[in-house]
């Protein structure tokens, strides 16, 4: 005897491509039951202005082609969409609303009125720490919102792709001082890590030849992040890059990190699709 759940959808929005997987969930005996129902993905053209309403419309036409049940949504943003910075800790913020405030103005001095329409997130850290904060195009976000209300599917929450892939493998980087990598379509972020709490975050564009030079793109990213660090460890996410030879470094100790994923999901496990299907 069962009792069927809502599904829960999770989409991932790419540079060039939407991925949906449809989660289907019951209520059994032994518990709840979570399996892949499906898994597709929809290209569209990235180079074509503008981007933003062909990923819209191109998610859009996948949401139709759904079965007509409820469901729960949840959105991982490429790195390609988000922009990263840190928050320095102030003790003069004694709220949310200021501590935001001052998040934008650190957005600004980077970006510029460029900045202005972005949606802010902070991660909450412990007092004292920076924080890091993350910044989404309003109008994307919006676009999002209106979609999926009018496909009548509950939109649970957004989320960038660093985070999503950081929480997963969150147990593995613990207590290290290391630097947290991550490969997605011509873009690299690379994050420190010190004691499990994030002290800097970077995006950069990157060549096909990336991974022959990661550890010459590490020595340039630590002379600039000018943190008083002395670790060599690396872990690497880049699902789709598991079978490549990691590079040789002197320097450098790089280790490619392995999504975890539920063992109920693992026979529909498919490494183009381990953003959606990690955790």
């Amino acid at each position: 005897m069962s009792l069927s759940l809502r599904d829960e959808l999770r989409v991932v929005l790419c540079r060039d491509q939407v991925q949906l997987v449809r989660i289907g969930r019951e209520l059994t005996l032994q518990g709840r039951q979570d399996r892949v129902l499906d898994k597709k993905n929809y290209p569209y053209e990235a180079d074509a202005a503008p981007l933003l309403d062909n990923m819209v419309r191109t998610l859009e036409l996948a949401l139709a082609e759904l079965p007509k049940k409820p469901a729960n949504a949840q959105v991982i943003l490429s790195n390609y969409f988000v922009r990263y910075t840190m928050v320095p800790w102030s003790d003069k913020l004694s709220n949310e609303a200021e501590e935001l405030a001052y998040a934008k103005h650190c957005f600004n001095q980077l970006y510029g009125t460029t900045a202005q329409p972005w949606e802010l997130r902070l991660n909450q850290d412990f007092a004292g720490a920076p924080q890091l904060a993350s910044a989404v195009d309003g109008q994307l976000l919006q676009s999002l919102r209106d979609v999926f209300a009018r496909a009548k599917l509950k939109l649970k929450s957004v989320q960038p792709q660093l985070m999503t892939a950081y929480n997963n493998c969150q147990a593995q980087l613990q207590n290290q001082n290391a630097w947290f990598v991550l490969f997605d379509q011509g873009n690299l972020c690379l994050g420190l890590v010190q004691q499990g709490h994030w002290n800097s975050v970077r995006t950069l564009k990157v060549g096909s030849d990336w991974l022959d030079r990661l550890p010459e793109i590490l020595d340039r990213e630590a002379y600039l992040s000018e943190l008083d660090t002395s670790s060599n460890q690396i872990f690497l996410w880049a699902p789709e890059q598991s079978a490549a030879v990691l590079p040789q470094s002197t320097q450098w100790k790089i280790s490619m990190l392995a999504p975890v994923i539920r063992p109920s999901f693992l026979p529909e496990y498919d490494e183009r699709f381990a953003m959606a299907l990690c955790g």
